[in-house]
C-alpha cells in the first residue's frame, strides 16, 4: 500500500507533530474525567471536563444527509492511520452505517450503539474496537442511539449525570480515552438535533460537507445556530471549515460561489481549498467492497495490470479467445482517494496551525 507521502500522486505534507513541530505537542500528561455512575446519587456540583483533552475531536456534521459524511469520516480517518497516525472513529449516527465503509458489517462487536448509551448514561468506557485498520480503532453506532435523544430531553434523568447533561458525558467519555489518539472524528446524524447537540458538546472542531445544492445549503446554514447554542457549555468549539463534496473537479466557480455564500452563515467559516468530487462508480465499490478509496485505489491498479496482461497474452496466443478477464474497479478510485488525501493534510495544517497560534500566543502571556 501508497504511504501518506506518495499516494497517487498527491504530494503530501501531513504533519507529524511531534517530529515536525517539537514545541507543539499534546499534553503528555491530562487529568482524566473520572465520571461517576448514577447508582452513586446526585452531585451537588457538576463535574467538571478536561477541554485541552478534546482539543483534536472533530466533529463532522450537516442538517442535511448525503453530503458524504460518513465518507468523510472513514477515509480522512484512513488516511491518517495509515500515515502512522494513532486514529479514533465514532458512529453517532442512528443509521450505523459507518461500520460499511470499514467492511465491519458482520462484526460481533457491533451492538448498534449500546455501548455509547452505556458509556453516556451508566460512566461505563466507550466499547472501542481495535484496529478496524492499523492504527484506526472504531465506536460502532446504531439505532439504539435514539434513546440518547429522549433522555437528554428529560430533565430530571439528566440532572442526575455528573456533568449535569448528555452532551456533558459523552464529553467526559471521550477524554478519557482521548490520550490514546492523535485525532478522533465524530460521524454526526444529519436529521437528529439531539445527537448533533452531543457531538457539539464534546468537540473541538466543527468540519461541515456540503453539496452546492440548495437543501444541502439549509443544511450547512442550520449548524451555526447548534454551534453557538454548544458554546454555552464548551466555549472552546471551533469552525475547522466547510469541504465542498461531489464537486466537479473542473467547475472552478463553484468554489468561489461557495467562498461567497459562506458569508450566510453568519460568522467566519474558512472553505477548505480541497474538495471530494463526484465519482459514484468509485463510492459504490467501496461499500460494496467494504473499502477506503485508497485501498480501492490500489486494488483497481493492480487489476487493471492483470486484465492488460490477459489481454497481452491472448493476442500473442498464449491464451484461449475465451478467457475470464479479472473484475474492472472504478477508474477514478484513484482520483477519489487523491481528494480525501488532501482534504487530510488541510485537516491537519489547520489543526498545527491552531495549536502553534495557542503556544506562541501562551507563551508571550507568560
Amino acid at each position: 500500500m501508497d504511504s501518506l507521502n506518495t499516494v497517487h500522486g498527491v504530494p503530501a505534507i501531513l504533519p507529524i507533530w511531534v517530529s515536525r513541530y517539537p514545541g507543539v505537542t499534546k499534553q503528555g500528561e491530562r487529568a482524566h474525567s473520572m465520571g461517576m455512575s448514577v447508582m452513586e446519587g446526585h452531585m451537588s456540583e457538576p463535574s467538571t471536563i478536561d477541554d485541552e483533552a478534546l482539543s483534536r475531536v472533530v466533529a463532522v456534521i450537516n442538517g442535511k444527509g448525503g453530503v458524504l459524511k460518513t465518507s468523510i469520516v472513514a477515509n480522512v480517518a484512513g488516511r491518517l492511520a495509515d500515515s502512522g497516525m494513532r486514529v479514533l472513529a465514532v458512529d453517532l449516527d442512528v443509521s450505523g452505517n459507518l461500520k460499511l465503509d470499514f467492511g465491519l458489517v458482520d462484526s460481533s462487536d457491533d451492538d448498534n450503539g449500546k455501548g455509547i448509551v452505556d458509556a453516556v448514561w451508566n460512566g461505563t468506557q466507550l466499547p472501542v474496537v481495535r484496529d478496524a485498520r492499523p492504527n484506526l480503532d472504531f465506536v460502532f453506532g446504531g439505532r439504539a442511539l435514539e434513546v440518547l435523544g429522549q433522555l437528554s430531553r428529560t430533565p430530571t434523568a439528566v440532572d442526575d449525570l455528573p456533568t449535569g447533561s448528555v452532551g456533558g458525558e459523552c464529553a467526559a467519555r471521550l477524554a478519557e480515552i482521548a490520550d490514546d489518539y492523535d485525532m478522533i472524528f465524530l460521524d454526526c446524524p444529519p436529521g437528529n438535533g439531539d445527537l448533533q447537540d452531543m457531538a457539539l458538546a464534546a468537540t473541538r472542531w466543527v468540519l461541515i460537507p456540503t453539496k452546492t445544492d440548495p437543501a444541502s445549503w439549509d443544511g450547512l446554514r442550520g449548524v451555526g445556530p447548534r454551534v453557538k447554542r454548544a458554546r454555552r457549555a464548551n466555549p472552546s468549539v471551533r469552525y475547522l471549515g466547510v469541504v465542498v463534496t461531489a464537486h466537479n473537479p473542473a467547475a472552478t466557480r463553484v468554489q468561489r460561489n461557495t467562498k461567497t455564500r459562506l458569508d450566510e452563515v453568519g460568522e467566519t467559516v474558512p472553505l477548505f481549498d480541497a474538495f471530494i468530487r463526484h465519482s459514484e462508480t468509485a463510492a459504490h465499490d467501496c461499500r460494496s467492497r467494504g473499502q477506503l478509496a485508497h485501498e480501492l485505489a490500489d486494488d483497481a491498479q493492480e487489476l487493471k495490470g492483470r486484465r492488460l496482461a490477459f489481454l497481452a497474452a491472448r493476442r500473442r496466443g498464449n491464451q484461449s479467445n475465451v478467457i475470464t478477464l479479472p473484475t474492472a474497479l472504478s477508474a477514478s478510485a484513484g482520483g477519489l482517494a487523491g481528494d480525501y488525501t488532501r482534504l487530510a493534510e488541510e485537516i491537519c495544517q489547520r489543526v498545527t496551525a491552531a495549536e502553534q497560534s495557542t503556544t506562541v500566543t501562551a507563551g508571550a502571556q507568560a
